[in-house]
C-alpha cells in the first residue's frame, strides 16, 4: 500500500543559495507523508551536492542527477518515479508556507478535486534591510465541471496562477 500522499518535483539547476530553504520548507510541513524529488539538472554549482546532503538524512528526499536538458525535461524524469497520490511542482528558489501541503490535499479531498491550484508571496529586496512583499491571489473558487473551469481560466492567467511548469 502506498502511504504517500504527495509527491514534491523540484528541477534543480544553479540555485545553490536558495535550495535549502526550499527543501527544509517542506521537511517542516505538517504534511509529513511526502516524498520529495530533487532534480540536478547537470548544474555546474553546488546546487546538487547540497540536495545530496539533505537526501542523506531524510529518507524521503530522492535525488536524481543528469545532463542539463531543461526544467521540463528534469520534471518528466522525477514524474516517472513519483508514487504519492498528488503531485507539486516547486521551483527551486521558491519556499512553502509550513500548512501548504496539508491544506493542498484536505480541499482535494473534502472536494474530489483532480487539481488545487494556489496563491504565492513575491519578495522584492531593495537592501538588507527593506523589502516589499506582494501576495498574488485569487477568489477562494471550487470548479464542478470543466466548462467552468474552462470560462475562469484566464482571471488564473492573468494573475499568474495557471501557467504550466514546462
Amino acid at each position: 500500500m502506498n502511504d504517500v500522499k504527495v509527491s514534491v518535483i523540484m528541477p534543480v539547476y544553479n540555485v545553490e543559495n536558495y535550495v535549502g530553504r526550499a527543501i527544509e520548507s517542506i521537511q517542516n510541513q505538517t504534511l509529513t507523508d511526502w516524498e520529495f524529488f530533487a532534480v540536478d539538472d547537470g548544474t555546474p554549482d553546488n546546487s546538487g551536492k547540497i540536495c545530496d546532503e539533505y537526501a542523506a538524512k531524510d529518507p524521503r528526499i530522492k535525488v536524481i542527477h543528469k545532463e542539463n536538458g531543461g526544467a521540463p525535461s528534469a520534471r518528466n524524469v522525477a514524474i516517472d518515479k513519483a508514487v504519492g497520490k498528488y503531485m507539486y511542482f516547486m521551483d527551486s528558489d521558491d519556499w512553502a508556507e509550513k500548512t501548504m501541503l496539508q491544506d493542498m490535499v484536505d480541499l482535494a479531498e473534502k472536494n474530489d478535486l483532480q487539481l488545487v491550484v494556489s496563491g504565492y508571496y513575491i519578495d522584492t529586496y531593495y537592501s538588507d534591510t527593506e523589502k516589499f512583499t506582494q501576495e498574488q491571489v485569487y477568489k477562494d473558487k471550487i470548479y464542478k465541471t470543466q466548462a467552468e473551469f474552462r470560462a475562469d481560466a484566464h482571471n488564473l492567467f492573468d494573475r499568474n496562477l495557471l501557467y504550466t511548469p514546462w
